[in-house]
């Protein structure tokens, strides 16, 4: 099971997952397929991950991208992710001045709070079903019927949901940052 991350280290591991996927994502896309607008979220899905050309994207599918990823993250070949190279891997795809602020307002660890929630069997590295869980668990809310394959009608549910998510944590995140500096002006 995968435990869930203090409010602190939330940002960080979103951070973390999202660089991570994005990138697995890209690797995905041949240059072939590869088109600088794709259209929908579902578009994108589609063309990346439907390999046998179905319409359908099995969980077979949806993982197949996440092994390439884990592969250039596991730096020593053991394959583990330890913390050591979560955060290199982390360190390469953030900017550098982003890493600064990041530093500077005290976030955790990239590669310790990576392993610390994807570590499922809590050995302290992750291992390639643990890097592929956070895609898996999307992958079965996003096959609705549960059938074992999600189609564009079950894909388009999903990312409209996750808009909708998004767009609420946003919200609260504004919210908080402006009682913030209402606070810190009251009290000055």
């Amino acid at each position: 099971m995968i435990r869930p991350c203090s409010k602190k280290s939330l940002p960080i591991a979103l951070a973390a997952l999202s660089t991570l996927a994005v990138a697995q994502l890209a690797v995905a896309q041949s240059s072939e397929t590869a088109t600088p607008q794709q259209g929908t979220p579902t578009d994108a899905f589609m063309q990346s991950l439907d390999t046998n050309g179905d319409g359908k994207v099995t969980l077979e599918e949806a993982v197949a991208p996440q092994k390439p990823g884990f592969e250039e993250t596991d730096a020593n070949g053991d394959g583990f992710i330890d913390a050591s190279e979560a955060k290199a891997s982390f360190e390469k795809k953030v900017p550098p001045d982003m890493l600064k602020k990041m530093q500077e307002r005290g976030m955790p660890d990239a590669g310790v709070t990576f392993v610390e929630n994807l570590d499922a069997n809590g050995d302290g590295k992750i291992e390639l079903v643990e890097f592929q869980q956070p895609v898996t668990t999307s992958f079965e809310r996003m096959d609705a019927n549960g059938d074992g394959a999600a189609d564009r009608a079950e894909a388009d549910a999903f990312f409209e949901e996750m808009q909708k998510q998004m767009q609420e944590r946003m919200r609260q995140m504004q919210q908080q940052h402006q009682q913030q500096q209402q606070g810190e002006a009251e009290a000055k």
